[in-house]
């Protein structure tokens, strides 16, 4: 393994990477640096590199004090990486792909401080990870094996793949107006945080999760674009940012499927702005407040609470006053917030065995809820700090022994039969923010 520094005066070639005498020492090189080199760069009087044919290197260092460089990587050719990849500890590294480029990371490498604009094919393989970089993606960008977008933040503007066993890791990806960000195979959404614009995609629905289960997990979702889920179980809120979705979330997508669920988990606030939402397999709470703000906003099934959280439903949920999905397994330490229904002195709340309708009562308004195997069947109000109404369980009368409300919850409570013996495996892998008895 040969450490080279690119030259502080080339003299030969000019703006060469692939000239030898621009590389030093340079005596007995055949050649730039290789796949078993690391190259070097430092002060210089040239910093606009142009590769014009392949090449392999271990990894590139931008040393402490080093120039502002600006890498073009020319049409038609392929440049790899097979070692650390990219490190930046001063200066600049502007990695520029156009035309017929195409960009590789293999093994282990990484990118570390650096700015990417991929206008090519950049991918991403073996354990290799985009690390911290900004990458600018107007081409394509491919994660595959068990790579991982780590901790990058990404503005797709064009065309971006997971598959295989990759994940998006803790990445912020900012899709675009008429871009896709695709899921396939195993690959999954770590804890990554999703902004999608109106007209930009993000597609789960060609992945069946980790585990084959047909369960994945993202940090968050925001935005007005689409989000479409498949038959996918989608665990969302396990990096504690409270997002706002006002596109739509649906079932189906590029690999079709319905019965499509959201599993709510965090401390943070989930708000759903889009009306007629077609995911269909129903919203799971297991944590941080879900907030509904248009008709249909829940998509097509029930809503059940699987550990303490609360359901903030504001008017324009509603229908004349009544709330179309079920809700499921209310019970202590949950809680309804009716925003819209303005807390007056005397508000009241009934439960009515024979048709499960919950009954809000505030004035001379009335909202009706159903609600499917609550933990109790009397009720309390109170004023929230916004002047709607909330609804907790009452404290049980004195008689006979209640059976206590779940102290904790395991993860086959909150995500169904799918998690199966996959609980511990999938817990580590989204978190502290999964609650496993």
């Amino acid at each position: 393994m040969t450490n080279l520094t690119w030259a502080t005066v080339p003299t030969t070639g000019l703006n060469n990477y692939n000239f030898r005498d621009n590389w030093s020492p340079n005596s007995a090189l055949p050649g730039p640096p290789t796949i078993n080199d690391t190259a070097f760069f430092g002060a210089s009087t040239v910093t606009l590199v142009s590769i014009t044919s392949n090449a392999d290197v271990g990894g590139w260092t931008f040393a402490a004090g080093a120039s502002q460089y600006i890498i073009a990587i020319s049409s038609g050719a392929r440049f790899r990486f097979f070692g650390a990849g990219i490190i930046v500890d001063g200066g600049a590294a502007n990695i520029d792909s156009t035309g017929s480029t195409e960009v590789d990371f293999f093994n282990n490498s990484s990118v570390r401080g650096a700015a990417i604009t991929n206008e090519a094919t950049m991918t991403f393989y073996d354990v290799s990870t985009a690390g911290n970089a900004s990458i600018r993606n107007e081409g394509t960008l491919n994660f595959l094996d068990t790579s991982s977008a780590g901790n990058a933040v990404i503005s797709n503007f064009s065309t971006m793949n997971f598959a295989a066993f990759s994940s998006a890791g803790a990445a912020t990806i900012h899709t675009f107006a008429g871009a896709t960000t695709s899921f396939e195979v195993s690959s999954d959404g770590g804890h990554a945080q999703f902004i999608t614009d109106a007209g930009g995609k993000v597609d789960f629905s060609l992945s069946t999760g980790r585990a084959n289960n047909f369960l994945l997990s993202v940090g968050s979702i925001a935005g007005a674009g689409t989000y479409d889920l498949g038959r996918d179980d989608l665990i969302v809120g396990t990096n504690g940012l409270s997002r706002t979705v006002s596109g739509p979330v649906d079932d189906g997508g590029s690999g079709g499927g319905s019965g499509a669920s959201l599993i709510k988990l965090g401390h943070d606030t989930l708000k759903l702005r889009h009306a007629g939402n077609t995911y269909s397999g129903g919203t799971k709470l297991g944590g941080g407040t879900l907030d509904l703000a248009a008709l249909g906003a829940a998509g097509k099934g029930a809503i059940t609470f699987a550990a303490p959280s609360t359901l903030r439903i504001e008017n324009a949920a509603l229908f004349s006053h009544a709330f179309a999905n079920d809700i499921k397994s209310f019970g202590k330490n949950d809680v309804l917030d009716l925003t819209g229904l303005k807390f007056l002195t005397g508000a009241s709340a009934a439960y009515h065995e024979a048709n499960q309708h919950l009954t809000i009562q505030s004035g001379r308004v009335i909202d009706t809820l159903t609600l499917l195997s609550p933990h109790g069947t009397r009720f309390t109000v109170a004023q929230d700090r916004h002047g709607g109404t909330v609804v907790t369980l009452a404290p049980p009368l004195p008689g006979p022994p209640v059976p206590a409300a779940m102290a904790s919850v395991s993860m086959h409570d909150i995500a169904g039969p799918h998690w199966g013996s996959d609980v511990a495996s999938y817990a580590s892998h989204v978190g502290d923010y999964l609650l496993v008895a």
